[in-house]
């Protein structure tokens, strides 16, 4: 691979987002393709997550369905239902789910379907998570050479816990952090991957001149702008790594796309807020 220039670059998340997107509309496979969005955390109006995906899906003619529940056990039998409809090609469970704790949240979610689980949070789910693959689209796009040191913030997450073995299964040196952690030692680091929805988290004294910045942070970014100045590519919040994430999910009906895996032009369709509408550290 090429090393990336020593010229400052701002990734633009949105212009590879477009390409993605009129590749599929070109394509015509999601004509007539069918996704349910579960809107759990108790509201009746649609978040800025379900109404980015919920465009970009009919803009490629997906039938979408979005349904409000407000208690954790009608999300598990709204699933099962949807689980049980041929009509429907793909599930999104939007994150938080009110009254539910991490562990019924994870019990929750392996109740999908892993062939319909485009968000790929189930452990069984036939997907990798949409942001796992947006991260490794943007370290592609850069050139990123995988034999530079690799930190992601934020590992004890489920997203950050699959970027953890995603990106050590492709050949980079990556270490964790999360809660607790020395987040002075980032200094010791080429590349930031921060996943935690803290705003401003990472600040200019954690990081070294020159690094690269990769921000799942959404709606404010976990890197702040002091140290956003010091890295040489940097992935703005917004802008960068959401558009990427937000077009993630509208594969779907491929067989076994090189990353995906199942039903896979649903997947590049979401947004970023199912990993930070928590908006906690170690959602």
């Amino acid at each position: 691979m090429q090393e990336i220039p020593d010229t400052r670059i701002m990734f633009d998340g949105r212009m590879e987002a477009k390409k993605i997107e009129e590749s599929l509309k070109i394509s015509g496979k999601l004509e007539g393709k069918g996704l349910l969005i579960l809107q759990c955390d108790g509201s009746s109006t649609e978040s800025i997550y379900i109404r980015l995906k919920r465009q970009m899906a009919e803009r490629l003619g997906v039938e979408t369905r979005v349904l409000f529940v407000w208690e954790k056990d009608i999300v598990m039998k709204e699933i099962e239902k949807g689980n049980e409809d041929n009509s429907i090609d793909g599930i999104l469970v939007q994150l938080p789910i009110k009254g539910a704790n991490r562990e019924e949240i994870e019990q929750i979610l392996s109740t999908i379907n892993p062939v319909k689980d485009i968000d790929g949070l189930n452990p069984k789910s036939s997907f990798v998570p949409a942001a796992v693959v947006a991260v490794e689209t943007v370290m592609e796009k850069i050139n990123l050479s995988r034999n530079l040191a690799v930190a992601i913030v934020g590992a004890e997450g489920m997203v950050g816990k699959a970027l953890y073995g995603r990106l050590s299964e492709l050949g980079y040196v990556v270490s964790g952090f999360d809660m607790g952690d020395d987040l002075m030692k980032l200094n010791d680091f080429d590349v930031v991957v921060s996943c935690t929805g803290q705003e401003g988290l990472i600040t200019g004294d954690m990081v070294k001149q020159g690094f690269v910045g990769i921000d799942l942070g959404f709606p404010q970014g976990d890197i702040s702008e002091e140290a956003g100045g010091k890295a040489r590519v940097i992935t703005p919040v917004p802008g960068g790594v959401g558009p990427l994430y937000t077009t993630t999910k509208m594969v779907l009906g491929q067989e076994k796309p090189r990353r995906l895996g199942g039903v896979a032009e649903l997947y590049w369709m979401s947004m970023l807020g199912t990993i930070e509408s928590t908006g906690t550290w170690n959602s």
